[in-house]
């Protein structure tokens, strides 16, 4: 069994409530670009409550993938359906980013991959991209997404 560093790894959580136009992208890439400079070199972008993603925005959000990647992190997609798969294989970007079955899931593997135990998650929601919240920044927010 490997070793647990003593790093913490920071872990930034989008959550949106809406279906996601161009503008929402170049949004939800700004937060990402925010919270990467702030450390949060891993994130992991929610899309059950979505319903449709405009496909003109997707090669944003998979450069965005890219520069997680370069920064030593990554992002991951949950709650992807069916229809928003197929968007993502169309436009030629379904093999740009890590895909797990839930927050939680996406956590544990980071966890995992990285061999650590020290997090910080940012958890942001909101009723619209444009308006997501302020975030929820604590090592506990884990514990929220393990009884889900």
């Amino acid at each position: 069994m490997a070793t647990l560093k003593n790093q913490k790894v920071k872990i930034m959580i989008l959550k949106p409530d809406c279906d996601i136009d161009v503008s929402d992208m170049d949004r939800i890439c700004e937060i990402i670009d925010q919270y990467s400079g702030k450390g949060y070199t891993f994130s992991i972008l929610d899309l059950g409550a979505v319903s449709h993603v405009n496909f003109l925005g997707l090669r944003r959000l998979s450069q965005a993938a890219v520069r997680q990647r370069k920064a030593g992190g990554g992002l991951a997609l949950t709650g992807i359906n069916g229809y928003l798969k197929n968007i993502f294989q169309i436009v030629g970007v379904y093999g740009d980013f890590q895909y797990v079955t839930s927050c939680s899931t996406g956590i544990q593997k980071i966890q995992e991959d990285q061999q650590v135990r020290d997090i910080d998650v940012a958890v942001i929601n909101g009723k619209s991209v444009k308006g997501f919240g302020r975030p929820f920044v604590h090592a506990s927010a884990l514990q929220k997404y393990k009884e889900q």
